[in-house]
């Protein structure tokens, strides 16, 4: 009986399966046959820099007339780094392999061979790592060595800083000449009091022009100078 053929190899198999995956195969259903098997991948134990482990879920259905047939194959439960483009591709692979095994039992050869994927898939994220670590540290270098050379000067930058820089200079002048003006500003009560020259020259520049001065409005300033000193 063709059928029964089928029926024990596929039997012989589970059970082989079974003890090769005790911890990694969980069998959904035994008529017919569907089951998962946990595969991993990893390059931990290696001395690679960047350390990376993929694991996914194979699901496989059989079909009465496997292994004569392909069983249906399903890629799930997978981690991060497995992308829909990483799954698509395995799932394809796998169901070439399939499909190049037909007439024998091919679980194990399936499960090794999606191991090997992994480790493939492995290799390119490494890459990947590698280009972004390369790609940062460039941008830092780019960085360092604009902070370290400045802006590169333009005419249109220098002129912008030159506008800045003399409307700075002209503030300050402005409030230094406003401090010293403060500083020096005197009373006319201390300016007589710091040279009474300033009196008698006035004196003088007023009768060069011909101007009547009324000296009786000054006779009183020596007693203010005296009640001052007081």
């Amino acid at each position: 009986n063709l059928f029964m053929d089928h029926q024990d190899e596929q039997d012989i198999e589970i059970e082989a399966l079974e003890s090769i995956y005790s911890e990694e195969l969980e069998i959904i259903s035994r008529k017919p046959y569907v089951f998962l098997i946990r595969v991993k991948g990893s390059n931990a134990d290696t001395r690679d820099e960047h350390k990376v482990t993929i694991s996914i879920q194979l699901q496989f259905n059989f079909v009465e007339t496997y292994p004569e047939t392909a069983p249906l194959i399903q890629v799930t439960n997978c981690s991060d780094e497995m992308t829909e483009e990483r799954i698509n591709s395995l799932q394809a692979f796998l169901e070439k392999k399939a499909e190049e095994n037909l007439g024998a039992v091919m679980i194990f050869t399936l499960v090794s061979e999606a191991q090997e994927r992994l480790l493939d898939f492995i290799q390119d994220i490494k890459k990947d790592i590698q280009l972004e670590k390369d790609r940062i540290a460039l941008e830092q270098e780019r960085l360092d060595e604009i902070k370290y050379k400045g802006t590169p000067v333009t005419m249109e930058n220098f002129l912008a800083w030159k506008i800045q820089f003399d409307e700075e200079m002209r503030i300050i002048g402005k409030r230094k000449t406003e401090l010293l003006e403060k500083n020096r500003k005197l009373t006319g009560k201390q300016l007589f009091e710091r040279d009474s020259s300033l009196i008698d020259s006035d004196i003088l520049f007023i009768n060069d022009q011909g101007i009547k001065v009324d000296e009786s409005l000054f006779q009183d300033l020596d007693d203010l100078e005296l009640e001052d000193e007081d």
